[in-house]
């Protein structure tokens, strides 16, 4: 028999009513933990469809396609330099005579700059006058480049001697120039110093082979290109004649004529002011008319000739404007400007035409040029012995040139020897081959005022003496007068007046290819002349010649890279696209991907 007294069975209290409400609870936290699930599920499929709703909003295309852009444009300017420089530049000359073209045909560039040395073609030459100086010019222009561009001292009439002498030589090269090219000419400043160094830097060779790939690709070029702006001359263009003239009263007297061209020329027309060639001879006419004049106010001390001051036009077309004068003249119609006032310039013979030219210079006296030795007689002859008679000190000689009907004229008297008419020209220059003459370097700051004045006084008191008739050795040829003697008053030549006929008219570009330039001119003198005497204006017919505008224009250089290095940039962007378009196209997947990772690392 068993005995169970000492065990006892322990029975936890009410376990059977417990098993139920922890059940419970186990199944409110499962509820629980589902909900939360559920709730993240839910925000991680809204947060994929914004991702994936801002990767295809094309706004963030457009704006990663323009920054892309600005930095493509901005990275490839050159970074702390001007991009952009503009250029007053004046153009080498053109024209034509008797069929023969001269200087530069074209005037429009568009073109990468590049250096003397460079042999490439469709270019624009940039160098300065002196690099040239060292090169063969007349290489230069048989290569097919597009232009040229020198660059010439902004100071030019500071030049020592020996660089005066070296820029005409150069000019004397330019002046021969015949090219197909666009060639101009700029002064030198900061801009151009920049420029000539970025053009002389990349025609500089690299140290290896890949340098100078990585140069040529990625290396700034300077594109050169004309404004093109400025008009051409029409074909009804045509300058003027100003005569001006004083009356003796008389319809049987004879009549000098004096006669100056006032156009300026040079290998760079735009540029050259022509002070003394022929500044001078402008100012010259002016002065005479206005103390020449005060002869002719009352009848009782008025000379027994007429005087004719002639401004011709486009002297240096072959003196066009005299000979249009001269050929007017001759047919006796030039006068029907004078018809209403009773005064018929057929009745004009021409007893001597004083050509003057170029007489502002320091020199020791001056030349009378003529076709021929005047005869004995004649006043040209006595012209010459009164001028150097007048003026022991200086020196009057006579030079004589054959003329030739086959080439152009060499000085302005010939146009009327060749019409039998009588002329010499007056000038300080000994030949009509001076560079002198037709020079950049003839600059108001090489005038001598004195000089051109006393050559005036000469002038005017040689051609008085002529007309009026007074002995040859001067107003008195009594030995027992010792003093001077003077036709004229110590202040007659006014040197403020000339002082403003300088400034006026020898100061700035006439060029006859400046149609603005040439018609301010002739309003100019036409005004002034008209306070001394009778004027009129006479439109000049060109022929034989023909003249161009277009004496100055606008250059504008720009850094850009070269055309190389577009594609390169090209190909940069389609990659750039390429990819963006595959992320593009490939978003959802790859966003899917990445929101179901992030998910299986919370749960």
């Amino acid at each position: 028999m068993f005995e169970f007294e000492n065990v006892r069975i322990r029975r936890t209290p009410n376990n059977s009513a417990e098993k139920p409400s922890s059940n419970r609870g186990a199944r409110r936290g499962f509820r629980g933990h589902v909900g939360l699930g559920a709730i993240r599920r839910s925000q991680c499929s809204g947060m994929q469809e914004d991702i994936i709703d801002f990767f295809r909003n094309p706004a963030l295309f457009i704006y990663i396609t323009l920054m892309m852009t600005v930095c493509v444009v901005h990275g490839s300017q050159q970074v702390g330099d001007v991009v952009e420089t503009e250029f007053h530049v004046y153009r080498l000359h053109q024209y034509e005579i008797s069929g023969n073209m001269y200087g530069s045909r074209n005037h429009r560039v568009s073109y990468e700059a590049v250096s003397l040395s460079a042999r490439a073609l469709r270019r624009t030459m940039v160098t300065t006058w002196r690099e040239l100086l060292t090169h063969d010019v007349d290489d230069m222009w048989s290569i097919a480049t597009g232009a040229v561009l020198i660059f010439i001292p902004d100071n030019i009439d500071e030049l020592n001697d020996i660089d005066r002498k070296a820029f005409l030589d150069l000019e004397v090269k330019l002046l021969n120039v015949k090219t197909d090219l666009a060639v101009y000419v700029a002064p030198h400043n900061d801009d151009a110093a920049s420029i000539l160094h970025d053009v002389s830097t990349r025609a500089e060779k690299a140290p290896s082979a890949v340098q100078q790939l990585i140069q040529s690709l990625s290396g700034n070029t300077i594109s050169i290109t004309s404004s093109d702006q400025i008009p051409e001359l029409p074909d009804s263009y045509k300058p003027s004649n100003v005569v001006g003239r004083l009356s003796s009263g008389d319809r049987a007297s004879l009549s000098i004529a004096f006669v100056a061209h006032y156009d300026t020329s040079s290998a760079v027309p735009g540029i050259s002011t022509g002070t003394d060639s022929n500044g001078s001879g402008i100012v010259a006419l002016l002065e005479l008319l206005a103390v020449l004049s005060k002869f002719y106010d009352t009848p009782s001390t008025r000379p027994p000739y007429n005087l004719l001051f002639i401004w011709t036009a486009a002297g240096k077309l072959n003196y066009q404007g005299t000979r249009h004068w001269i050929d007017e003249f001759q047919k006796g119609i030039e006068g029907a400007d004078f018809l209403d006032s009773g005064l018929n310039r057929k009745d004009d013979r021409i007893d001597l035409a004083i050509c003057i030219e170029s007489i502002g210079r320091k020199t020791d006296g001056l030349y009378m040029h003529a076709g021929k030795t005047p005869s004995e007689n004649s006043a040209a002859a006595q012209l010459f012995k009164r001028l150097n008679k007048l003026a022991p000190n200086k020196k009057t000689e006579l030079v004589t040139k054959k003329i030739s009907l086959t080439t152009a004229s060499a000085w302005e008297h010939e146009k009327f020897n060749i019409k039998r008419m009588p002329a010499v020209t007056l000038s300080t220059l000994a030949s009509p081959s001076d560079p002198a003459r037709n020079s950049i370097l003839d600059l108001p700051s090489t005038l001598d005022e004195e000089e051109l004045m006393d050559n005036i006084r000469l002038i005017a008191e040689s051609v008085l003496g002529y007309i009026l008739g007074l002995p040859e050795a001067g107003p008195s040829s009594d030995s027992r007068i010792k003093s001077e003697v003077s036709m004229l008053s110590k202040d007659a030549i006014d040197k403020q007046r000339v002082h403003h006929f300088i400034r006026q008219f020898a100061s700035r570009p006439r060029p006859v290819g400046d149609r603005h330039a040439t018609e301010s001119v002739v309003s100019n003198l036409a005004s002034v002349a008209a306070a001394y005497g009778q004027v009129f204006k006479s439109a000049v017919t060109i022929t034989d010649a023909k003249t161009f505008g277009i004496t100055q224009n606008r250059l504008v250089a720009e850094r850009v890279k070269p055309a190389v290095f577009e594609l390169v940039i090209a190909a940069g962007v389609f990659g750039y696209l390429s990819v963006f378009y595959y992320i593009a196209t490939h978003s959802q997947k790859s966003v899917e991907g990445a929101v179901s990772a992030i998910r299986r690392s919370i749960f």
